[in-house]
């Protein structure tokens, strides 16, 4: 995650794990198997994360808030070329994270789309399927896009950014209303 995929060799990893690279070929074929796995690994711990958010049964607007929290996270330690290198080289884990992607966080925004409807903070009159492809697609853009590098804006803010964006696109009055008061509470100075 903090150098990218195609730099580390399987000596890289054999050195700073302290095993040598008969032990890690027990569990690992090659290093697309070994990424292949990683990416399961990290699929497995997203849909966990989301999960335990979504149950703490928030309102749809603070639902979003904690789930990008978690994202946040992780962009925090991902190189830039990990999704070059992945789509690039590993063409079965990037296929493995876009079934995720169009899938589980699709459904998710969808669900979460539903429920801010329900609390009647977001508008009735969208297209719940295209709003949510929208907002995974635009993930995987800033997550690797060299244009918004340029910026020197730290992938967290972008995708904070990101967040405010979609909220204002889907919220009718009432929910903007709530974003307001969350972002008043957040930054006291706005």
């Amino acid at each position: 995650m903090r150098y990218g995929l195609k730099s580390v060799t399987m000596d890289d990893l054999c050195r700073e794990m302290g095993i040598s690279k008969k032990t890690l070929y027990r569990f690992v074929t090659d290093k697309n198997d070994l990424v292949k796995k990683a990416m399961e690994f990290e699929i497995l711990k997203d849909q966990e994360d989301i999960q335990a958010v979504v149950s703490k049964g928030l309102n749809a607007i603070d639902e979003l808030f904690e789930i990008t929290n978690i994202v946040e996270e992780k962009l925090k330690t991902l190189h830039p070329s990990i999704l070059y290198d992945m789509q690039k080289y590993y063409p079965e884990a990037w296929a493995m994270m876009s079934k995720h992607r169009n899938g589980f966080i699709v459904e998710t925004i969808g669900n979460n789309i539903l429920k801010g409807q329900k609390e009647g903070v977001y508008r009735t009159n969208l297209n719940i399927q295209i709003v949510s492809m929208l907002y995974a697609s635009k993930v995987e853009f800033l997550a690797d896009n060299m244009m918004l590098a340029s910026l020197n804006i730290d992938a967290p803010t972008i995708y904070h950014e990101n967040l405010i964006y979609h909220i204002h696109g889907i919220s009718n009055s009432k929910g903007l209303a709530v974003l307001e008061e969350k972002l008043l509470l957040k930054n006291p100075t706005l």
